[in-house]
C-alpha cells in the first residue's frame, strides 16, 4: 500500500513537471538560458521584471490612467535614469469635473484634477511633476505652473508635487480643506466658490469625515484601523481626526465662555454675546451642534 501511494505521488509530480514546462513563462526562461546564456536565476529575474512592467493585472476604471512616475522616496540630485519609478493609477476624469468647467471654467477644472491626481499618486508611493500633469491633462507645463502658483496662494493647502517636496509636510489636503471650511460654518455654495469643488464632491468628503467621526465614537482610535475599515488612507484619516479635535476644542471653549459670564442672563443677551449684535445664530455643522 505504501509503495503504491509513493508511486502515485511520484507520478503526479512528474505529470506536474511536464505540464509546467508547457507554459509561456517556462518557454521564455528556457530561451533566455539557451539563446542568451543567462543563468536560471537571471532568467527568472528578467521574467519577473517583464511581468511587472507589461502584464500588470490592475483594473483601470473609466476615466482612469496608468502612469509611471518618480518614487516619493527619491530626493533631488539624481538623474532621471537613476531615480526609482513606481506605477500609479490616477483618476483623470470624473463626471463632476465637467460641472466645474461649465460653472467656473477650464482653469478651475484643471486645479481640481491636479489636486486629486497628485494626492492619489502620493498615496501610492509616487510624486508627479508639473510636466507629468501637463502630459496627463493635455496642456503645457507652463499652464500647469500657473495653476500651481494660484493654488499655492492658499498657504494652508498642501500640494503633493515633486518640485515642492520640502513643503509636503506643511498644510492640509484639499479634502481636509473642504471639511475645515464646513466646520467654520461655511455653506455649500461658499465652499463651492472657494474651492471649485462641486456640491456632490463636498458632500462625499463630508460623508467620509462623518464616518471617521462615527468610528472614533465607537471606540476605534487607531487611524490605520479606521482607514482599513473605511477604505481610506491613514494619512487622510489622521487629518480628519486632527480637524475633529480642533472642532471639539472650539466647542468646549464656547461652553466655558458661556458659563464664565454672569450676565447677560437672557437668551437674547447670550446670543448677542456669542453671535454678535444681531443675536442671530447661524446653522452650525453637526459636530458643533452638541
Amino acid at each position: 500500500m505504501e509503495v503504491r501511494s509513493r508511486y502515485r505521488s511520484e507520478h503526479r509530480r512528474a505529470e506536474y513537471g511536464r505540464l509546467r514546462k508547457k507554459t509561456q513563462e517556462h518557454e521564455f526562461v528556457d530561451r533566455l538560458e539557451r539563446e542568451f546564456e543567462f543563468s536560471p536565476r537571471m532568467s527568472r529575474g528578467v521574467l519577473d521584471v517583464v511581468t511587472e512592467m507589461f502584464f500588470d493585472n490592475r483594473e483601470i476604471g473609466a476615466g482612469q490612467v496608468d502612469y509611471t512616475c518618480v518614487s516619493a522616496e527619491e530626493g533631488p540630485g539624481k538623474t532621471m535614469e537613476d531615480l526609482k519609478k513606481v506605477r500609479v493609477k490616477l483618476t483623470r476624469d470624473v463626471v463632476s469635473d465637467e460641472d466645474v468647467a461649465s460653472r467656473l471654467g477650464a482653469s478651475a477644472k484643471r486645479k481640481v484634477q491636479l489636486l486629486r491626481m497628485t494626492e492619489e499618486a502620493y498615496d501610492q508611493g509616487g510624486l508627479l511633476t508639473q510636466e507629468d500633469l501637463g502630459r496627463i491633462i493635455g496642456v503645457s507645463a507652463r499652464t500647469i505652473r500657473r495653476d500651481v502658483e494660484e493654488l499655492m496662494a492658499n498657504k494652508q493647502l498642501k500640494l503633493f508635487l515633486r518640485g515642492l517636496q520640502k513643503d509636503i509636510g506643511k498644510g492640509i489636503t484639499h479634502k481636509a480643506w473642504v471639511v475645515s471650511l464646513y466646520l467654520q460654518w461655511k455653506t455649500y455654495s461658499e465652499i463651492e466658490r472657494l474651492t471649485g469643488h462641486t456640491v456632490g464632491s463636498i458632500k462625499n468628503y463630508l460623508n467620509d469625515f462623518c464616518r471617521v467621526m462615527m468610528a472614533r465614537e465607537r471606540g476605534i482610535r487607531s487611524a490605520r484601523e479606521i482607514g482599513y475599515y473605511l477604505g481610506r488612507t491613514e494619512r487622510l484619516v489622521n487629518e480628519y481626526l486632527a480637524l475633529l479635535k480642533e472642532a471639539e476644542k472650539i466647542r468646549e471653549h464656547r461652553r466655558a465662555g458661556l458659563q464664565d459670564r454672569a450676565h447677560p442672563t437672557s437668551r437674547a443677551g447670550v446670543h448677542r454675546t456669542l453671535y454678535g449684535p444681531g443675536g442671530r445664530r447661524p446653522r452650525a455643522p453637526r459636530i458643533l451642534r452638541r
